[in-house]
């Protein structure tokens, strides 16, 4: 845009003025005039009913009283100063007084029942009315109120018009002292307008120059990351592994963003679980498996960005810092579901973190969720099924890799992890007595009742047949043996009734191992809890037992002492 494109636009607001000006004058004369008229007016009736109350005070018989007399009291009245003309009408139109003509001029005067004022006077309103006086020759302002005095012996009406009248001179002189203000206003806001807009146009120009040297280093920069957020959509999408990937995300996002730390974690199949798969701009410094519950962007369902100026909320799985620094948390989506998370470590808590920075890290995230979607999506196809489809519980697939998953979190992050295995007592008996159907049934209550008492971190499987497992990470020994006894009293007390048939009392037995109070792995875990398990069985069913088996002694089967089970509750 040109200096001669701003000096054709300039006169705009200029000729809009203008033209509202001469508008609002017009506007403005016709009611300046009507306002004063209104106020002027109002004023006039308020000093006709002060003379009526004269005139009802003093029972004066208007229509008897001589010409002289009615002048006399006209002339003694306060409110006929200023050139104030006060007029006595009888309802027939007859003029009985006037305060600014002596009798010869009274009795010159024509029938004034047709005067507009007294018209509306005489139906009971207020008369006002503008017009040209012949007998003082001025324009006047008459203002006329019925009066009705008491009847008297004689034969003629009672009823009166009291008229005011006031030169239009003086409010012609109110009207003009305002029209000069506003005429003065106006002027001066042309002036000012005038003069503002060649100053803002000479600072438009500077304005425009600086602009337009900003936007093509804008443009230049956007180009750039156009072409490397192609390039890297074409490279993740040629990649047919997340190493692969690695490696294309290590190189090209950092010419993207600049020297910033972050990494993506992929959200599990269990989907209980992220663990970061891509990094770049060094190791990331925080915890590379947590759970969804971890990070505040996953449960808002939206990013989260640890420091703003309304809040200093950092995720859970960036404690590791212990608050250090500014983390930006963005959900990668594809297809509708959340696959991972995309984060961002900036370093410096007092760091501004501009609209540039979050916009391209939204646009990274989206391509970054695609791509591993689609690198997901291979490895979904040879996964299979992870629910058991009887009870809607997962199955002996998922639960080993929980198990080792949870385990293996709980020793990097030093917590506990407890597993306990349960068994329906005597369930053969249901498929015996009752047939498959009540088995089946009596295998979906439990299902229920385990979903309604487990926490929503802990993991129930179905391994086979009437066995179950619970992964309750972060959970010592005291409080695995209060949930077992919770179990088992829960199923105790469970009421099986298939369509009207009542199936009789169920019982479990549990057993229970902690890690890390057994320091043991995965599997010996799990055949230490199996070995609880038993001994609940022994000890006569329906009761939970706490394993303290050391893992070597795992392997020696042959001497199984009666000290290495702790009997939570005697029968």
């Amino acid at each position: 845009m040109n200096s001669t494109s701003l000096s054709r636009f300039q006169f705009l607001p200029i000729l809009a003025l203008a033209f509202t000006m001469v508008l609002g004058g017009y506007f403005y004369n016709k009611t300046i005039d009507s306002w004063l008229t209104r106020i002027v007016s109002g004023y006039m009736l308020n000093l006709i009913d002060d003379v009526s109350h004269q005139i009802e005070n003093r029972h004066l018989d208007l229509y008897d009283m001589q010409p002289a007399e009615i002048d006399a009291f006209l002339d003694q009245l306060s409110q006929s100063a200023n050139n104030q003309r006060f007029t006595i009408i009888h309802s027939t139109g007859r003029v009985l007084g006037d305060s600014q003509l002596n009798q010869r001029e009274i009795r010159g005067l024509d029938d004034h029942s047709q005067r507009p004022e007294v018209l509306s006077a005489l139906a009971g309103e207020d008369g006002v009315s503008k017009r040209y006086s012949e007998s003082i020759h001025q324009e006047m302002l008459y203002v006329a109120k019925k009066l009705e005095l008491l009847d008297d012996e004689h034969d003629h009406s009672s009823v009166y018009i009291l008229r005011l009248a006031k030169p239009m001179t003086s409010l012609y002189g109110m009207a003009t002292d305002l029209k000069l203000i506003l005429y003065a206003l106006m002027a001066s806001s042309m002036i000012v307008l005038v003069g503002s807009s060649w100053i803002s146009q000479r600072k438009i120009l500077q304005v425009v120059n600086h602009e337009r040297q900003q936007q093509e280093k804008r443009i230049e920069k956007s180009t750039r990351e156009i072409e490397l957020l192609h390039q890297l959509a074409n490279m993740l999408a040629a990649c047919n592994s997340v190493k692969e990937a690695q490696v294309v995300v290590a190189d090209i996002v950092p010419r993207v963003l600049g020297n910033i730390n972050g990494c993506v974690s992929i959200m599990r199949e269990s989907r209980n679980q992220l663990e970061v798969k891509l990094d770049w701009g060094g190791t990331w410094p925080s915890s590379k498996v947590y759970a969804p519950n971890d990070c505040w962007a996953l449960r808002k369902g939206k990013y989260h960005l640890s420091h703003e100026k309304h809040h200093n909320l950092t995720c859970n799985h960036m404690n590791e810092l212990s608050g250090q620094g500014t983390t930006l948390c963005i959900p990668l989506t594809a297809h509708g579901n959340t696959v991972g998370m995309f984060h961002l470590y900036f370093g410096e808590h007092d760091k501004l973190i501009g609209d540039d920075t979050k916009q391209l890290a939204f646009t990274l995230a989206e391509h970054l969720g695609l791509a591993l979607a689609n690198l997901s999506l291979q490895e979904k196809l040879r996964s299979q099924a992870m629910r058991d489809p009887l009870t809607g519980l997962y199955n002996r697939r998922y639960f080993e890799e929980t198990m080792d998953a949870e385990w293996s979190k709980a020793s990097q992050e030093k917590t506990e992890l407890s597993l306990l295995m349960l068994d329906l007592d005597h369930f053969k008996r249901f498929n015996d007595n009752f047939g498959h159907d009540a088995g089946d049934y009596v295998l979906k209550e439990v299902a229920n009742l385990l979903t309604r008492t487990v926490d929503d971190g802990h993991i129930t499987c179905r391994l086979g047949g009437e066995e179950l497992a619970i992964i309750c990470p972060y959970t010592g020994v005291t409080d695995a043996s209060i949930l077992a006894e919770k179990i088992v009293e829960q199923v105790r007390e469970l009421h099986l009734d298939m369509k009207g048939l009542s199936l009789g009392q169920l019982g479990v037995s549990v057993g229970v191992a902690t890690f890390p109070e057994l320091n043991a792995m995965p599997d010996e875990m799990v055949k230490a809890a199996d070995t609880a398990l038993y001994q609940a069985k022994d000890n006569g069913r329906s009761q939970a037992v706490h394993s303290s088996i050391k893992a070597k002694d795992l392997t020696d089967k042959k001497k199984p002492a009666q000290s290495d089970v702790l009997p939570l509750k005697q029968k």
